[in-house]
């Protein structure tokens, strides 16, 4: 069984994506055994009304929700974001609110980030945070997006004492010791390097009890994912809470 913690439908701006729709993103699962999939959209970055892509996505994957569980992603600086975080979890069912500080205009250690996130553990919704969505190193010349440090993602964590977060699309880092630390689940987007060994890398900071499979798709394909978790030195029951169990035990909407 795999779930993947980290996909996206839609267009990116600055590139043509080959696929974009709920259809095309699960006959790539198909192709490669993925069986659910948390999933974004990308329009949701860029519209200067978040909250539209929230519909948008809402509505894609309506008959899909056996295997898409759709994501919100909400821009706090966009006036009326708290009624909007509100709908996306009561009325469209998201369970998780994605947080892209590379591309909206504000830094995790702002007041608004506190707030937003603080709004979403009250409505009983996971927080992803994405270190970066898109490589710096091929961005397009019109891209002033920026790579999040990983002090200003730890610096918002530890806010919240005893909370579980998601960070997604980063490199790995050393979770926070003490009973009320933080739990910071992790993707492995970043990972893929070296047939195995970034994972590994991984394993070693963050643990199989915070891993989490992510194959970033429909922007990139799924394959040199899976193929770091076949090769990783790992045992069965460590990949299998990679690839499934770990999300499946946090995002309860996912059974």
């Amino acid at each position: 069984m795999i779930y993947d913690a980290d996909t996206w439908i839609g267009h990116w701006p600055y590139r043509r994506l080959p696929r974009t729709t709920a259809a095309e993103l699960l006959q790539q699962m198909d192709s490669q055994g993925i069986d659910k999939a948390l999933v974004g959209s990308l329009q949701g970055i860029f519209y200067k009304d978040s909250h539209e892509a929230n519909r948008e996505l809402a509505e894609a994957v309506r008959r899909h929700r056996d295997r898409l569980i759709p994501c919100a992603i909400i821009n706090p600086t966009y006036f009326g974001w708290a009624d909007d975080l509100k709908q996306c979890r009561e009325e469209f069912a998201m369970p998780v609110l994605r947080l892209i500080p590379q591309y909206h205009p504000y830094k995790l250690t702002d007041d608004l980030a506190t707030e937003i996130v603080a709004a979403a553990h009250e409505l009983k919704m996971r927080v992803a945070v994405y270190g970066r969505v898109m490589d710096l190193r091929g961005r397009s010349h019109l891209d002033h997006s920026r790579q999040v440090p990983a002090d200003e993602i730890m610096a918002m964590f530890k806010k919240f004492r005893g909370a579980s977060f998601m960070l997604l699309n980063s490199g790995p880092v050393k979770p926070p010791r003490g009973a009320k630390a933080p739990k910071i689940f992790q993707d492995t987007a970043m990972m893929h390097g070296g047939c195995g060994v970034g994972v590994e890398k991984g394993l070693k900071t963050c643990t199989a009890e915070r891993l989490m499979f992510g194959s970033t798709m429909l922007l990139r394909y799924p394959k040199p994912a899976l193929i770091a978790i076949e090769t990783v030195e790992a045992t069965k029951a460590q990949k299998e809470k990679i690839l499934y169990k770990n999300l499946k035990r946090l995002i309860p909407e996912m059974a």
